[in-house]
């Protein structure tokens, strides 16, 4: 770093604190007026330097600063808080449409828009090529935000944030190629292919590796301890296949964030998992206010109006580009792949999300100087930024609203109705727990609660639907005792993830309304499972583990969700539009896994090399534990307990639980 750069180092992060508070007031008025807080950002800061302001910062945001800044400082928070966020089993269900649309999308798209500048403005091939990648990786950030707002399908979020989450690292892959072909003007194909799988590739198997070392440590770590391996995680991952391999950071974070995500209900202890959430949604909304201040401050006026014609074609280009590279890709994978179908109104929706934002940015400002065009492509991406922030950000949720993607069924409707009454029913039983009583604060309990009975007096379902409401509601309870069951420390890693991955495969498809579920999927592992366990029970302690032992507490967390289903269930009896008898039948079904559960737990007590009083006293010690640790989780939410003694005395409570008969 330049001597001078160094100086001005504190008045550079006094202007940063500046900045971000600022920015936090800002997002004041943008929530009243419901604007996306990033597009404002933008347009704040391209005003602050356009007015005169004179910022040191500025200094750090030229040339190749602008890229070093956002590739070893926000990308990193950026792609990993993406990553960690994103259901593993929807990116992993939805995995060769979104590499397909990261992928082959963005090179159908970087084409069309290289062949249109050479074919308009005359720019040579390689050069316009380059352009076109540095101008294909989508920044869905302010969409995403809008996306959860509106809760617009699950999958249709996945699709695109797993997108932008991949085809970051393919641009910037291809970039480095191109930059060096656009300069010498030569490109060797066979070689550029072939790095490119190797970058890919490392960065891919660095980051699965770093971030499943990361997991195994988890259950040995307090939240604190949790939070700081997450963040050197993230940077860690980066780097190392950055800087010392090579190979894509982005592709590593990516994989990294997705590994401890995927693997943190069954690893991490709920008071870790809650911190780490809140850390990277803090994280990530920092990083996102100060790159968008960035991005309007590193834009220049001056050198957008020098270029107004050039700017007007490069977004011809990509306006154009973006459908002829997602829909043809979705096309083929639906009819020659046989995914799952994407349907017209989700791809209209990735098309018109497609926005760009730092990473094309960065990738500009980089650009070599030799490199002929590289003010116009500056000042192009620049504008196609700008405007892309400006039109596709602020029209996307008229978009959603006008294809109907954001209208919930009814069966929704339903549920969210159902979740206010509890809720409120929730309110009253801790007001009176805590003997207080107030006639406005009841008042207004009374008018929510008939509100909610209302809507659901409103809301006429159908037989099929009064059916698939109870069994949701059921699945989600037995989701949340095993969830329980594996923070309380009584549910092995292994099963965990068993039993997780069956419920939300049951829960996806009650949302979509196509679930079937009978005694023998239930008894079916998937083979991945089955190559789990068997890896598993081939290893010495502690690695290792008793397999006949963790299926015994498996089948004994399957009787207990049940049973708890089961008595949930009778709430519904006296709800509205709810008829008693499917309300017995949905009971009747999970009654049914409670015996088939309690069945197989005394034939395996019966045929087992242990003892069944051993077992037995090791599901009442468990029983105790869950009893125990739920007591307490509850006084730490109520405030008469800190987070911290609640941990404690569950840990002390339970130690003494364990060691009785031993």
């Amino acid at each position: 770093m330049p001597h001078e750069l160094v100086e001005n180092l504190p008045t550079a992060l006094l202007e940063v604190s500046l900045l971000l508070g600022a920015a936090v007031l800002i997002s004041l008025v943008t929530r009243r007026a419901h604007i996306q807080l990033t597009i404002v950002l933008a347009v704040a800061g391209l005003l602050a330097t356009e007015m005169g302001a004179d910022l040191v910062v500025s200094d750090f945001l030229t040339g190749d600063g602008f890229k070093e800044l956002l590739i070893n400082l926000f990308l990193p928070i950026l792609i990993f808080e993406a990553a960690l966020g994103l259901s593993t089993r929807e990116f992993m269900r939805n995995l060769l449409a979104i590499s397909a649309l990261a992928s082959a999308a963005l090179v159908i798209s970087a084409t069309v828009v290289g062949l249109s500048l050479t074919a308009v403005l005359g720019t040579p091939i390689l050069a316009a090529l380059l352009f076109g990648v540095l101008i294909s990786a989508t920044d869905p950030v302010a969409v995403v935000a809008i996306f959860r707002e509106l809760g617009v399908p699950k999958r249709l979020l996945t699709l695109v944030e797993g997108e932008s989450l991949l085809n970051d690292g393919v641009a910037i892959v291809l970039y480095n190629i191109l930059a060096v072909a656009a300069v010498t003007g030569t490109l060797s194909v066979g070689a550029g292919i072939t790095d490119f799988v190797i970058v890919v590739a490392g960065g891919i198997l660095t980051g699965a590796i770093v971030g499943t070392l990361a997991v195994m440590l988890l259950p040995f770590l307090d939240r604190l301890a949790a939070a700081a391996m997450s963040i050197a995680v993230a940077y860690g991952s980066f780097v190392f296949a950055e800087a010392i391999l090579e190979a894509s950071g982005v592709m590593a974070a990516v994989a990294a964030g997705i590994t401890v995500g995927g693997l943190l209900e069954s690893r991490a202890q709920h008071a870790a998992r809650d911190l780490l959430r809140e850390l990277w949604e803090s994280l990530g909304y920092m990083a996102n206010a100060l790159l968008f201040l960035f991005i309007g401050i590193a834009l220049d006026f001056d050198i957008l109006r020098e270029n107004l014609l050039a700017i007007l074609v490069g977004l011809a280009a990509v306006l154009i580009s973006r459908p002829l590279g997602v829909i043809p890709v979705v096309i083929t994978l639906e009819r020659l792949a046989r995914i799952p179908k994407v349907g017209n109104r989700n791809s209209a929706v990735v098309v018109w999300g497609g926005l760009r934002g730092g990473v094309a940015l960065a990738l500009a400002l980089s650009l070599p100087g030799e490199l002929e065009w590289r003010d116009e492509f500056i000042a192009m991406t620049g504008g196609v930024v700008l405007a892309t922030l400006l039109v596709n950000a602020t029209t996307i949720s008229f978009v959603v609203h006008a294809l109907g993607l954001d209208k919930p069924s009814r069966t929704d409707e339903y549920l969210e109705s159902l979740g206010r009454m509890v809720g409120v029913r929730a309110a009253r039983d801790k007001l009176d727990d805590l003997n207080f009583h107030d006639d406005l604060v009841a008042a207004h309990l009374d008018v929510a609660e008939a509100d909610a009975r209302d809507q659901l007096n409103r809301t006429d379902l159908s037989g099929e639907e009064q059916i698939n409401v109870l069994m949701l509601r059921g699945l989600h309870i037995e989701r949340e005792t095993y969830q329980n069951l594996s923070d309380a420390g009584l549910l092995p890693p292994i099963a965990t993830r068993t039993l997780m991955q069956e419920i939300d495969d049951e829960i996806e498809e009650g949302d979509s309304g196509s679930l079937r579920i009978d005694d023998a999927r239930r008894a079916r592992l998937p083979w991945y499972a089955r190559l789990h366990r068997w890896s598993l029970g081939k290893l010495p302690p502690p690695l290792g583990e008793d397999l006949h032992e963790v299926s015994y507490i498996e089948i004994s967390a399957r009787r207990l969700a049940a049973h708890k289903a089961a008595e949930e269930l009778e709430l519904f009896k006296t709800l509205p539009n709810v008829e008693v008898a499917n309300v017995d039948a949905a009971k009747d079904l999970f009654i049914h896994w409670e015996e088939r559960a309690s069945e197989t737990l005394e034939d395996m007590g019966t045929s087992s090399a242990l003892d069944e009083r051993v077992l037995r006293r090791r599901q009442a010690k468990a029983l105790s534990r869950i009893a125990i640790v739920e007591e307490l989780h509850h006084m730490a939410q109520s405030g008469m307990l800190s987070r911290q003694v609640a941990d404690e005395a569950a840990l002390r409570v339970s130690a003494e639980v364990e060691q009785a008969g031993e």
